[in-house]
């Protein structure tokens, strides 16, 4: 039995400033986990390379936490927080997924906070 596809449903983006109560989300945060980075890479590495996609996307704030690796001498990981306009989010999400604006051999995922903590 076949099964039938999903219809794409169509999001409408609203644009009435007349109707005013109800207010959208203004800004919001994306995080991406950044793993495979060389041992000696810090803070200061990883935001200048963010900031060198700010000419792709508008970026309100960015945060770095390096995370504690098993093996300290071999690799460096990072979550990065961006900030960014919620009307911008795909864009960002696309620039900040793409691999042609990260150094080479670094490993680049999304992440997703566990729904249950």
């Amino acid at each position: 039995m076949k099964q039938k596809a999903k219809a794409d449903s169509k999001v409408v983006v609203g644009t009435s400033v007349g109707n005013n109560q109800l207010k959208s989300v203004q800004t919001v945060h994306t995080v991406v986990f950044v793993f495979r980075l060389h041992p000696a890479t810090v803070d200061k590495d990883l935001l200048h390379c963010v900031d060198v996609m700010k000419d792709k996307v508008n970026i309100l704030d960015v945060t770095g936490t390096r995370l504690e690796s098993k093996y300290e001498a071999l690799y460096a990981s990072y979550y990065v927080a961006i900030k960014v306009d919620s009307a911008v989010l795909k864009q960002a999400v696309e620039v900040f997924m793409s691999a042609e604006v990260w150094p080479n051999g670094v490993f680049i995922k999304r992440y997703f906070r566990k729904r249950d903590g």
